[in-house]
């Protein structure tokens, strides 16, 4: 039988931030499994250890100096001066006019030439050259890497997809066996799990878990004009999709302290929102009462806009002329955010074993919450994601197996 519920995922705290996760050992109840790469392969005896993201410093990293002039590269301070003049340089901030730097730096092939080249003479639209200067710091010390990073990447995939090539060309994709779990009392696969025996491993580490649910995006595709957790999950009770999530959030932390669990159980709740969602979605909170749940045990987290480009050289989308356009930078940002803000630490501490993700409008999902993390736990994944089954040529993504 297969258990067929929608996308949530589950990771094992201690190995949240390790290489491993890349090459997750998953399984879905349905014929699905996470693609094991040959590449970042690793022996499950190894040590986990957390590998960092790389930072620049605030501002990029240039070393300053009080002589505007000798804080110039060589490599770009005869482009900068000719482009930008000393007299525009002086008006910026010094995290601003490094940002600037650095991206003349970058900027080898002119792609970005439009952001900074014939910028007009000190004392004619000052504030929008120093507006500019201060959104490009921003957006440098947001990234993981800095622009420099952002664009070489951006860079790199565009001309990759122009070529046609594909990084999965010397990969055979086939379909994986998934994990099978039976509604008999016994499974009749061997090695199997019931549904009563992979709940109840779930329920007796539910209490130590941490969820994280992941809600940046508007319900306008879906004709709603709010954020998406606040669409109803149904015309019966009208209750909408946060209160879902944190009654249920509630139930688990009862069931957990019946079963002799700390007490009281507090499961954290962690909120990935966008600059589009963030007011909306605390006020969402804060009108409710938090939906019954502690105020501090819902946290936060608000991920960062990142340039737009606006063709195949990565050239940096502007709204105006000092205003760099900007796009939410998808989910995958959440694993930033929660090493960037500490939060896994925090949970390490408390004795945490698994973060649970959630996508924003899948309500349905947390019915197989338990039993999959009772099969994280008893065959000791790195990461276990619960899927739907893929027909064939349908337009949805899909799990596979790539030898």
């Amino acid at each position: 039988m297969k258990l067929s519920f929608g996308a949530a995922s589950i990771a094992p705290l201690s190995i949240s931030w390790c290489t491993t996760i890349l090459l997750p050992l998953s399984t879905a109840f349905s014929s699905a499994v996470v693609p094991q790469k040959r590449i970042h392969q690793r022996d499950k005896s190894e040590s986990c250890r957390r590998i960092p993201f790389l930072f620049t410093p605030r501002g990029g990293g240039l070393e300053s100096s009080d002589d505007l002039g000798s804080s110039l590269k060589a490599s770009n301070s005869v482009v900068i001066l000719e482009s930008v003049s000393r007299e525009n340089l002086s008006l910026l901030s010094e995290r601003g006019r490094v940002a600037l730097e650095n991206l003349v730096d970058f900027d080898v092939d002119g792609h970005q030439s439009h952001v900074y080249g014939d910028w007009p003479d000190a004392g004619t639209e000052d504030n929008g050259k120093c507006a500019l200067a201060e959104q490009l710091a921003d957006l440098d010390t947001s990234y993981p890497g800095g622009l420099r990073a952002y664009l070489s990447k951006s860079q790199a995939l565009l001309a990759e997809a122009a070529s046609g090539a594909s990084p999965f060309e010397d990969y055979v994709a086939s379909v994986p066996s998934g994990e099978v779990i039976s509604y008999e009392a016994e499974s009749s696969f061997p090695g199997g799990l019931s549904f009563l025996e992979a709940e109840n491993i779930g329920l007796s580490s539910i209490g130590d878990v941490a969820f994280v649910l992941v809600a940046g995006g508007l319900g306008e595709r879906l004709g709603f004009s709010g954020i998406k957790l606040g669409l109803e999950t149904n015309i019966m009770t009208n209750r909408c999709f946060l209160e879902v999530y944190c009654n249920y959030i509630k139930a688990m932390q009862r069931m957990s302290e019946a079963r002799g669990h700390r007490s009281p159980t507090n499961i954290p709740l962690v909120i990935m929102t966008s600059g589009d969602t963030d007011a909306r979605t605390r006020e969402l909170l804060t009108d409710n009462n938090y939906f019954g749940m502690a105020p501090d045990q819902i946290r936060i987290v608000c991920q960062d806009k990142v340039p737009a480009l606006k063709n195949a050289n990565a050239g940096l989308s502007m709204v105006n002329r000092w205003k760099v356009e900007t796009k939410p930078h998808g989910h995958g940002d959440v694993h930033h955010l929660l090493f960037r803000e500490g939060i896994v630490d925090e949970w390490e501490k408390e004795g945490r074993t698994h973060i649970i993700f959630l996508q924003d409008t899948n309500a349905l999902v947390i019915n197989g919450i338990l039993p999959t993390l009772g099969v994280s736990v008893k065959r000791g994944f790195h990461m276990n994601s619960i899927c739907i089954p893929r027909l064939a040529g349908e337009a949805a993504g899909a799990i596979t197996r790539l030898e």
